[in-house]
């Protein structure tokens, strides 16, 4: 039998990126080194082994079953090391690191700033780097251990997602105010089945859950416009075009001079969440933040009492808006 004692961490990491790339030039660029470098390493690790871990046959490298069964055992070695080295870095918490954050548009825009502030303040040393992305990369960077937290809409889409809900809310119809559905208190979503509608493009899960919405009363919408751009919603259904969209409360910019309708039968909701890798540690600095979220936001699970629809009341974050509820609806909300 092969001695197994002399494998090193940087053969592993190395056999992991040829792994993913399935290209030596590509794995090489991506790790900075030489692929001559890369295959000697390489080589060295499938001697150790007595295995050889990639065929190269034919004109494209690919995982031999060998391989196959290593990259698991590879993949969870590698990614156990990195945990035990943060952990050891949390004996150092909040006074040094980085804490990489992504987010969804419509919480960035205006719910997470006041947040990042806080957070700022309290700990000038942690470097912050929030990026906006839709939710399917942010699980994905999640899971990649890139991220260190995400902020999106549930359900996930992996498994490997963790979910701690923050808030829900309600989807509104915003028209311009000469529109003839703009007087109403209040629209049934049958109502909207012929308007002409701008929404998100189909990346986006609010796009999912309006489409959703919609079948699940047998009804399909009149898509006008597509965008990935929520002030080019706002702007087409202020601007008297005759258009109308539906978006979440605390995407409503309350400076435009549009008009915000509740849509009922049924109330259109979302759930805007914390997102975590169940693979990786969680670092001091992402605990510190999401408990800054967690106090800012009313819980999703906390019990509140009922208003009477139609009453005002404050939305996540200290804004007023008509008919806003914390509380699950009775239908849950999935993707």
């Amino acid at each position: 039998m092969n001695n197994k004692s002399g494998i090193k961490l940087r053969q592993l990491e190395y056999f992991l990126a040829i792994a993913e790339t399935l290209h030596f030039s590509k794995a090489a660029e991506k790790l900075y080194v030489t692929q001559p470098t890369l295959s000697h390493q390489l080589a060295e690790l499938e001697a150790h082994l007595g295995k050889a871990l990639f065929d190269r046959s034919g004109k494209h490298i690919r995982l031999t079953q060998v391989g196959e069964v290593f990259h698991a055992y590879a993949k969870r070695t590698v990614d156990e090391l990195a945990a035990g080295l943060a952990a050891l870095d949390e004996l150092d918490a909040l006074r040094r690191g980085q804490l990489n954050i992504g987010v969804s548009q419509s919480f960035m825009r205006k719910l997470l700033p006041p947040v990042v502030a806080e957070f700022m303040r309290a700990y000038p040393a942690i470097r912050l780097n929030v990026t906006e992305m839709m939710a399917p990369r942010i699980e994905a960077q999640l899971a990649a251990g890139e991220l260190h937290l995400g902020i999106a809409f549930v359900p996930p889409r992996l498994e490997d997602t963790e979910v701690q809900a923050l808030f829900k809310e309600r989807l509104m119809l915003v028209v311009g105010k000469d529109h003839r559905l703009a007087a109403r208190k209040r629209v049934r979503l049958a109502d909207l089945a012929r308007e002409p509608l701008v929404l998100m493009s189909r990346d986006y899960y609010t796009r999912a859950l309006v489409e959703q919405y919609f079948e699940q009363r047998g009804l399909v919408p009149n898509i006008a416009c597509e965008t990935n751009a929520l002030s080019l919603m706002m702007d087409l259904a202020g601007a008297g075009a005759g258009v109308a969209t539906l978006l979440p409360e605390s995407a409503i910019d309350g400076t435009a001079d549009v008009a915000v309708v509740p849509v009922y039968e049924p109330v259109p909701t979302r759930v805007t969440a914390l997102l975590w890798s169940r693979r990786h540690h969680r670092t001091a600095a992402a605990t510190a933040f999401a408990s800054l979220l967690r106090a800012r936001f009313q819980p999703f699970e906390a019990p509140r009492r009922r208003r009477p629809a139609g009453a005002a009341g404050p939305l996540p974050g200290g804004r007023r808006a008509t008919g806003v509820h914390t509380r699950p609806s009775a239908g849950p909300v999935t993707s």
